[in-house]
């Protein structure tokens, strides 16, 4: 009889274990000030993302039953559309390009709506760069923001080691000397040798989702980023 209930306890323990790994869960049974909204979004330059997840204290939460996630861009509003992302739903829009803050929206069917989210944006900006020619360093300068948040500059490319600086303020403007730019462990490859330059510009905030009620939060980390091709000859 002892050695019957230790294994009926060992598979009840297993079975909550299992429910326990990142469950999804369906919005109708999630209380608002129990959600957790994770929002990202990216412009590159080239186009641009909004992504949402919502979650809970018991995990991943699928909008069901006519809850519905919005975003309103430069006076635009428009829904967004439902994912998958490492098997758990995502809440997605794409746009060519985030001018600027933006606002998000969660409206239920059978709860507290969320209304007027901000999300804070840094302005767009042009990336350019010079130099890296004989003796040059590179100079890159870029449109300061001292309010959009934390800047890095990466440099990659095959006879280059990748290269991270991080500004404390958005100067602007940014040199690079050839002596920071090292081989990787392989070696330098024979030149010239074609360098990817980004910067990017991100703000990240969270606040609460309801003002008078405690509970629910929204965290947001939305990102410019810049990216030019320079030649260098090592």
């Amino acid at each position: 009889m002892r050695r019957t209930r230790t294994h009926v306890f060992l598979l009840g323990a297993l079975m909550l274990a299992g429910c326990g790994i990142d469950p999804v869960r369906v919005s109708d049974r999630v209380s608002t000030r129990d959600m957790l909204l994770g929002v990202q979004a990216l412009d590159d330059g080239v186009a641009a993302a909004i992504d949402v997840r919502v979650n809970s204290p018991i995990g991943t939460v699928e909008l069901t039953g006519g809850d519905a996630l919005f975003v309103t861009v430069d006076g635009s509003r428009r829904p967004m559309v439902e994912g998958q992302s490492n098997g758990a739903p995502i809440y997605s829009v794409k746009l060519d390009a985030l001018p600027g803050d933006f606002l998000l929206d969660l409206e239920r069917q059978a709860d507290r709506d969320v209304h007027g989210v901000v999300v804070e944006v840094s302005s767009p900006f042009a990336l350019a760069g010079g130099g890296l020619t004989q003796d040059l360093p590179l100079s890159l300068s870029w449109d300061a923001d001292p309010e959009g948040g934390e800047v890095v500059i990466s440099v990659q490319g095959d006879c280059v080691a990748p290269l991270t600086r991080s500004l404390d303020e958005d100067t602007g403007a940014l040199v690079i000397t050839q002596a920071e730019l090292r081989p990787p462990p392989a070696g330098p490859p024979s030149a010239p040798c074609a360098l990817e330059v980004s910067v990017s510009r991100t703000i990240t905030t969270r606040d609460k989702l309801l003002s008078t009620n405690p509970g629910g939060n929204v965290t947001t980390s939305a990102e410019q980023r810049r990216t030019i091709a320079v030649t260098w000859t090592p």
